[in-house]
């Protein structure tokens, strides 16, 4: 199951930027004039700027993804941590700690918010090492 995770975190993220970049350069291969050719090339031009993109936002110390993770993917981490940890302590220890339940409002934030900066990071990561090549 895991393997299957990471091949569809690196297959759906490298496939972002290097299937519509392969179709494009047949494309551009089997282009029957000059306005076919211009227009292919216009695609690779935007897949490869959106590339260059991913790549430069995953270097910033400051970009959307990295203050997200701060804001929002850390402390869950952290409470879904203390939640395991309770659950482990109590019996040992014979207490009743209790892990405060996140607000409705927040946790429906963090459904969304914490798989898009994870995609947003496998994305990014997937882009570094296709750009390596």
């Amino acid at each position: 199951m895991l393997q299957a995770l990471f091949n569809w975190l690196g297959g759906g993220a490298i496939g972002q930027f290097t299937e519509p970049l392969v179709e494009a350069y047949r494309a551009k291969l089997a282009a029957q004039n000059d306005e076919q050719r211009l227009a292919a090339e216009q695609v690779i031009f935007r897949i490869e700027a959106a590339r260059d993109i991913a790549v430069a936002e995953a270097g910033r110390a400051w970009s959307a993804t990295s203050v997200g993770r701060w804001l929002i993917v850390v402390p869950f981490g952290i409470w879904w941590a203390a939640i395991y940890l309770v659950q482990i302590i109590n019996p040992w220890l014979s207490l009743h700690l209790v892990v405060v339940a996140v607000p409705p409002d927040i946790m429906e934030m963090a459904r969304i918010l914490v798989p898009a900066i994870v995609i947003a990071d496998a994305g990014a990561f997937t882009a570094r090492l296709v750009a390596r090549r």
